[in-house]
């Protein structure tokens, strides 16, 4: 169980981050424990876009030079 008193920044922090590294399902989870402790929806998905943003980011080809 995740602790309530979590700050909002870190936890949406640690979505972010768990959905960079591939972990959806503990992204998931944060991002459904986000949302129960309040965090206004808009603040949770820019985390969350972020995040898969960022893994797929890194995994595109350089430009052919």
């Amino acid at each position: 169980m995740l602790d309530s008193s979590l700050d909002p920044r870190i936890l949406l922090s640690s979505m972010a981050e768990a959905f960079a590294h591939g972990d959806a399902p503990r992204g998931e989870t944060l991002l459904a424990h986000a949302l129960d402790s309040g965090i206004p929806w808009d603040q949770v998905t820019v985390a969350a876009a972020r995040g898969v943003s960022e893994r797929y980011a890194r995994r595109q080809p350089e430009p052919a030079a």
